[in-house]
């Protein structure tokens, strides 16, 4: 089941969300639309998915992932062969909102439920596992979506892309998820049924979601942790080549920076994962993004690109790296282990919300700061600035976790 998840996620990421930075190249000097014209219809398919994690949520801790992501693996076949025929601007708006819907239903947040459902001990390697795959998706379908717009067209590329949904994705969820072990006549992690009973049964009891909200000051701390960090990160990757250029490093040194980002943060999942036996997630995550934080101070203490500025480029980008997937790590393990299984629809589906909005955020602000002020070092002051309060963040939610779940999980 992981591996298949493991390839659905793969997939799923690399046709609604990598793809689009290939096709909208073509789609411009087709149809005449403008990059901020489509790039605003993107933004508004992941706010879309923002606003609709939360039902999500709430349909998953009711019937489980398997009906989830089967209904948005159709919607996505759906989206892809309705983007190949699209002629309108407000079509193509249309069809991200449903790419929103179909985001929310199959990325990240419904895998993770899937895991958290069937998996105690090793959930962290199940998590990690899902992660890692995932992450390879821009490496994947970035160059595999390019090599079909040179040989088929944009249009028919997209149809390609769907069957690739219809013939891999919708049969792993189709056919693959359940909802418990137990339908299986199974139990979490192959323990005796008695056992893993009472141990789900302490941790796992139903919580509305306004009193973790309103009463749990661990998720207030976990979403602005999640919120600061993933806006940091993600204004910075959407201006390192700009910077670097501006640096005087050529495009592909450029390029090769921001790619290297990509591949570290796959390490970093699997350094975490093997950390995760001797410390936790969270307290080590901490130490991780607190790095990341300082790390964004290296370039601005170089300029040009001289061998110095390089090294110091260089020691950022590792740095920075490793702990660029570590978001997605912490909520596929964190949620449960703080609010129990039955609750992690819900609380996951609503710290997604902070995590969708934090994505569109960072690039907006990054865009504002430089525009504004001429020059990228006070984005990478800000961002460092936030990336260590995301660390103290979570260090604060480690502090407030609710003292009967952290009982129970040990």
């Amino acid at each position: 089941m992981v591996g298949g998840l493991s390839v659905s996620e793969l997939v799923s990421w690399g046709v609604l969300i990598y793809g689009f930075s290939v096709l909208v190249g073509p789609m411009k000097l087709e149809l005449g639309w403008s990059l901020s014209q489509m790039n605003t219809a993107y933004a508004a398919g992941l706010l879309v998915s923002a606003l609709v994690a939360v039902p999500v949520g709430r349909w998953i801790d009711a019937r489980g992932a398997r009906s989830v992501m089967t209904t948005g693996s159709l919607l996505s076949i759906g989206v892809l062969v309705g983007w190949s025929f699209v002629e309108t601007l407000p079509g193509f708006f249309g069809l991200f909102v449903a790419a929103g819907v179909a985001m929310a239903m199959t990325l990240y947040e419904p895998a993770f439920a899937v895991t958290t459902s069937w998996f105690r001990v090793h959930r962290p390697r199940a998590v990690m596992i899902i992660t890692v795959v995932g992450g390879l998706s821009s490496t994947v379908f970035v160059p595999l979506t390019g090599v079909l717009v040179d040989t088929v067209g944009w249009r028919d590329a997209l149809l390609v892309l769907a069957c690739t949904v219809a013939l891999v994705g919708l049969p792993i969820h189709a056919l693959l998820l359940r909802r418990w072990p137990s339908d299986l006549g199974l139990v979490p992690d192959g323990a005796a049924a008695a056992t893993a009973r009472t141990r789900q049964d302490a941790v796992t009891s139903p919580v509305s979601l306004r009193s973790i909200v309103f009463h749990t000051p661990s998720f207030r701390w976990i979403a602005m942790s999640l919120f600061l960090v993933n806006a940091a990160k993600f204004a910075v990757i959407i201006s390192l080549v700009a910077y670097l250029l501006g640096r005087g490093y050529s495009l592909a040194m450029a390029t090769l920076a921001s790619a290297a980002i990509g591949l570290l943060q796959v390490l970093g999942r699997l350094a975490m994962t093997a950390v995760g036996a001797r410390m936790p997630v969270d307290r080590a995550s901490c130490l991780v993004f607190a790095t990341q934080g300082v790390a964004l101070f290296l370039p601005l203490t170089t300029a040009g690109s001289g061998t110095r500025s390089t090294v110091s480029i260089a020691l950022f980008v590792v740095l920075f790296g490793i702990g660029f997937g570590l978001s997605e790590l912490l909520r596929g393990t964190m949620v449960a282990e703080y609010y129990g299984v039955l609750n992690y629809g819900r609380v996951n589906g609503l710290l997604s919300v902070f995590v969708v909005i934090a994505r569109a955020a960072g690039p907006f602000a990054a865009g504002l700061v430089v525009t504004m002020l001429g020059s990228y070092g006070p984005l990478l002051a800000g961002a460092a600035i936030a990336t260590l309060g995301g660390a103290f963040a979570l260090f604060m939610a480690g502090r407030t976790r609710p003292p009967e779940v952290a009982d129970a999980e040990g």
